[in-house]
């Protein structure tokens, strides 16, 4: 079984071997206020996460930033129908809202399990969140409650099936220290919920799958 696990590991390792993103560095510290057209990120280089499934035509731009004190990831979201009713911190229906998703294995180890070091912040376009931390049994503490600030910006109407929206902007900044390491490269997944149909940037499945994460590669500060 030991074997079995290991193979399956090595194959989805390769099949995610080219899911790098170069988080770029920023000298100057991003405002969170959900714009997304302030300098920094206009030249951030993105992914784009579409589900290949088909089950929705979201199209979604993923950019990230570094600088000594933060990780910043932005989300552009293309969704013609804003919808989200969780308003509670945890709710475990929110993926059932439009909303975003990010998971970071700080240790960037490729765990087989969900450990201490692995964070996941979920956050619907009502601006409420749904985050937990792994812990030694390799289980989540829905307990644990992150200090990442985020700012939302719709471009629609909420709720309203009479009409067709454009879409959403997410923006956040998670602290180093609140990470527990360094600046440095990370494993990472991205992942969007419309209306409880989810997909991520590399098909883990359960998304909680530190080992089948791609890589975040944090780009030199003489560089820019």
């Amino acid at each position: 079984m030991i074997y079995t696990f290991l193979v399956i590991c090595n194959i989805i390792g390769l099949l995610n071997s080219d899911k790098v993103l170069v988080c770029d560095y920023t000298k100057n510290p991003i405002k969170i206020d959900a714009q997304l057209n302030e300098k920094g990120w206009e030249s951030a280089g993105f992914i784009i996460l579409q589900d290949p499934k088909k089950r929705t035509d979201n199209k979604v731009f993923v950019r990230t930033l570094w600088d000594e004190q933060n990780l910043y990831v932005a989300f552009h979201v293309q969704d013609k129908n804003l919808q989200a009713k969780q308003t509670v911190l945890d709710h475990p229906q929110l993926y059932m809202d439009d909303m975003v998703e990010f998971l970071i294995d700080t240790r960037n180890d490729k765990d087989s399990c969900w450990n201490m070091d692995d964070v996941i912040y979920h956050i619907n376009i009502l601006g409420q969140k749904k985050d937990d931390r792994g812990t030694v049994n390799c289980a989540t503490d829905p307990k644990w409650n992150g200090n990442a600030k985020y700012a939302i910006q719709l471009f629609g109407t909420l709720n309203d099936t009479t009409d067709i929206d454009i879409g959403y902007d997410v923006e956040v900044s998670i602290s180093w220290e609140e990470l527990g390491t360094k600046p440095g490269s990370l494993s990472v997944d991205f992942a969007v919920g419309d209306s409880g149909k989810l997909f991520d940037w590399v098909g883990a499945s359960p998304f909680r799958s530190p080992y089948a994460f791609g890589k975040l590669i944090l780009g030199e500060k003489d560089e820019y």
